[in-house]
């Protein structure tokens, strides 16, 4: 059994956080906790922090101004000391299996495991868990549509397998920085990797997220991140 670490950012999602932690309070498997506020100007901070308040396992940082959800996830990163980093959305629902679940997936050189969620056009075609090798899992993160997604909610990471390739997400990008991550750390890390189709990630639509607010500006740059993703096909094995 390997130790989770998850890092949510969150930032004015206060309509949407409570049912997050109480997601959270359900896991049927202890975790480590980061919970770090991009200088939310709703009640988002003050939520958090009464979550983590008496709880070694739980932390609360506050940024001081505005920096972005790469960022707070790049601190989650280099504070977690966990064996695999979960990252969470704060305005999203997790099943009480979904650390667990991802804990128990780590074995036999699993670097890093996926489990099913449940957003519009999801889809499973498998009913057990299966484990893949890094060209199939590439070939999974790397496209829209794909079943496990190239999105960072629905999975785990091995530590050292980030800390093995100094893997960061990209604070410059406004759009497709998970997409961008978990191709490059699927790329850059040979060994298996584990899907279990079990639903146990719910995304909310919340209408002024990055994905429903994204400019022309922003699906130009995600059609350029996505010719960066293609770059990467050459280091997989």
């Amino acid at each position: 059994m390997e130790k989770i670490s998850i890092v949510i950012p969150t930032y004015n999602v206060a309509g949407y956080l409570e049912q997050t932690l109480e997601s959270l309070a359900a896991q049927t498997r202890p975790f480590e906790l980061w919970l770090i506020d991009d200088h939310s100007t709703d009640q988002s901070a003050q939520l958090a922090e009464a979550f983590t308040r008496d709880h070694p396992d739980y932390h609360f940082h506050q940024f001081t101004q505005h920096q972005g959800i790469s960022v707070a996830r790049n601190y989650g990163i280099e504070h977690a000391t966990g064996d695999a980093i979960a990252f969470v959305d704060g305005d999203d629902a997790l099943d009480p299996l979904f650390v667990e679940t991802l804990a128990d997936s780590f074995t036999d050189g699993v670097v890093a495991a996926a489990v099913g969620y449940v957003w519009h056009g999801s889809r499973t075609t498998v009913n057990h868990p299966i484990k893949i090798n890094q060209r199939e899992m590439f070939n999974q993160v790397s496209s829209h549509g794909s079943e496990i997604g190239g999105y960072v909610w629905n999975k785990a990471f091995a530590k050292t397998a980030i800390n093995a390739i100094n893997l960061r997400f990209d604070e410059t990008l406004p759009i497709a920085e998970d997409y961008l991550f978990t191709s490059a750390f699927v790329a850059n890390t040979a060994g298996s990797y584990a899907y279990n189709p079990k639903l146990l990630y719910t995304k909310i639509n919340r209408p002024n997220s990055t994905i429903h607010t994204a400019s022309f500006k922003d699906r130009q740059i995600e059609r350029e991140v996505f010719k960066q993703i293609n770059g990467l096909k050459h280091l997989v094995q």
